[in-house]
């Protein structure tokens, strides 16, 4: 097996503990020294070489075998994938404690929501409309019942990828759902112990009053704007 260069591994703030050992050993494997088949050195090897838990070592694992860079088989150890995924995204990867970095996620996601809602506006169906309509209206009923509405905002902005009717913005949509849904929770909640609640939930009509319209620059600066509003909400955790 292949040695890993052990110089220098102890490691800093401000990215995790974990996220900064899935870069290294992604940046290893890149290199060729685990090659695609090999076993990674044990769980405890690779705790004593960096310096951390493992329960560090098994979060930074997890992320490399979510992107299909590790394999892992009972009772035989974690392996280099076998096929390498040619590219790997790394949202799952970010480090959302940082503020930064946080920034950086949100400002893709401001990019990809409001050309989702410009191309809704411009091409949606009555049928599509009609979706996001229910959508909006199930939030209306969460908030009535004193719910988060965690699923409804959810569905409400995969409604509007739907209706861009490009299978690219569909599909990511659907990748971005399970790696945004607890920035969703965290900023419903923090919307909620500020009284936003109503707010927000006006900023939701004002994307679909733009969509339904048909008014493209309208549906890109109302989603523009509820995404900057969230990133606030974001930035109000304590």
């Amino acid at each position: 097996m292949s040695g890993m260069d052990t110089t220098n591994r102890r490691l800093a703030p401000p990215r995790s503990y974990a996220n900064k050992i899935a870069d290294i050993l992604r940046a290893e494997i890149d290199r060729g020294v685990f090659r695609p088949g090999e076993r990674l050195p044990t769980e405890s090897a690779l705790c004593a070489t960096f310096g951390v838990s493992r329960a560090v070592i098994r979060e930074a694992v997890s992320a490399l075998k979510q992107g299909g860079v590790l394999e892992s088989y009972q009772g035989r150890g974690i392996f280099v994938s076998g096929k390498l995924p040619e590219a790997t995204f790394r949202l799952a990867e970010a480090d959302l404690s940082d503020r930064d970095e946080l920034d950086r996620v949100l400002e893709f996601l401001l990019a990809h929501e409001s050309a989702a809602a410009g191309l809704a506006a411009e091409r949606r169906s009555t049928e599509e409309l009609a979706r996001i309509k229910t959508a909006l209206d199930a939030m209306e009923d969460a908030i009535r019942r004193n719910e988060t509405g965690i699923d409804e905002d959810l569905q409400f902005h995969a409604e509007i990828s739907a209706a861009t009717n490009n299978e690219f913005f569909i599909s990511f949509a659907a990748f971005l759902e399970n790696r945004v849904r607890h920035l969703i929770r965290e900023a419903r909640a923090n919307s909620s112990r500020a009284g936003l609640t109503d707010l927000v939930q006006q900023e939701h009509r004002e994307i679909y009053k733009a969509i339904a319209e048909g008014n493209k620059d309208a549906a890109r600066l109302a989603a523009e704007q509820h995404l900057r509003n969230a990133a606030t909400r974001l930035r109000q955790r304590g």
